[in-house]
């Protein structure tokens, strides 16, 4: 009994992948379920809307970047009800403002949903120097990865194409999220020092003390854990989706422009496993429940002992 409470489950881990919004990356998003089946996974590609019951049973739900449609609020409560149940994770992905300051705060809805604390930037990011691009400034090239995470794991670089940055949230305050910490949150990519941030649009930034034109290092990609009503789900956030093909950001190789080798792929795998693996203190919920079985046997066996005496 102890060993069925504790036991690593061996059922493919369900993936819905939302194509249902407009995504702007759709057509590079067509790869992903057949690689993800070669991981073992099992996919549902949604392409009119998000239920409770296309969320029923999955583990894992990846969002691009919405474009057109937005989330309706049947949508929003499914996909919290879902969350809010426990031991699931979602992938959020990002983009910049520069195609319009609508798609942002679209992204933003299903986060705020959520009650996440990590929220995507009405900008742009933009790195000058060619050691920290790919050809462009608006081709950013992450190197700094958050080593204490296992999701960094054989990852150097990556591309975020024309990607924005985060924030955070601490009781509903935006904090920046380079200097300030927040329980359960931490980073897992960085620009460099030189990175610059380019508003688009007349756009106002959360983050306290940046503005257009502000230099410096900036969060690409963070991840929160114990989310949710229960405290057991997963938030990934990255502001470019770099779950999908496009300019090889989920393959191992060249870059785009080749000037880069960076590890898409490998920064995909281990994001998913990431994923899967229940929070701290989730874990710590199935210890405890181990325990108490086992505590149950015993007293139950020493009871009978008992009796037969």
């Amino acid at each position: 009994m102890v060993a069925a409470a504790s036991a690593e489950d061996t059922t493919p881990a369900k993936v819905v992948i939302d194509a249902a919004h407009d995504t702007r990356h759709a057509g590079d998003l067509e790869d992903l379920p057949a690689l993800l089946e070669e991981w073992g996974y099992t996919v549902e590609v949604v392409t009119d809307e998000i239920t409770a019951d296309v969320l029923s049973g999955a583990k894992i739900l990846l969002v691009p970047v919405p474009q057109g449609i937005p989330y309706s609020q049947d949508e929003l409560n499914a996909v919290k009800a879902w969350f809010d149940e426990g031991n699931v994770a979602i992938w959020v992905a990002g983009d910049s403002d520069y195609d319009g300051p609508e798609i942002i705060p679209a992204t933003n809805a299903i986060l705020t949903k959520i009650g996440s604390n990590i929220m995507i930037e009405n900008a742009s990011i933009e790195e000058p120097t060619e050691d920290y691009n790919d050809g462009s400034a608006y081709r950013v090239v992450a190197s700094n990865w958050n080593a204490e995470l296992s999701i960094s794991t054989g990852v150097l670089k990556e591309v975020f194409h024309g990607p924005t940055f985060l924030y955070g949230l601490d009781d509903g305050t935006p904090v920046n999220l380079t200097t300030e910490s927040i329980k359960n949150v931490n980073w897992v990519a960085k620009t460099s020092e030189e990175a610059v941030v380019v508003v688009h649009h007349l756009t106002l930034i959360k983050t306290p003390g940046i503005e257009d034109g502000s230099k410096g290092q900036f969060v690409m990609m963070a991840v929160q854990e114990k989310a949710g009503a229960n405290k057991s789900s997963k938030i990934v956030v990255s502001t470019e989706t770099l779950f999908c093909s496009y300019k090889n950001m989920n393959k191992d190789g060249p870059s785009e422009k080749g000037n880069h080798e960076i590890q898409g792929e490998t920064l995909l795998k281990n994001t998913l496993e990431w994923m899967q693996l229940e929070s701290e203190e989730g874990s710590n919920t199935m210890l405890y429940a181990g325990i108490v079985i086992l505590v149950l046997i015993v007293l139950g066996a020493a009871s009978f002992m008992m009796k037969k005496k």
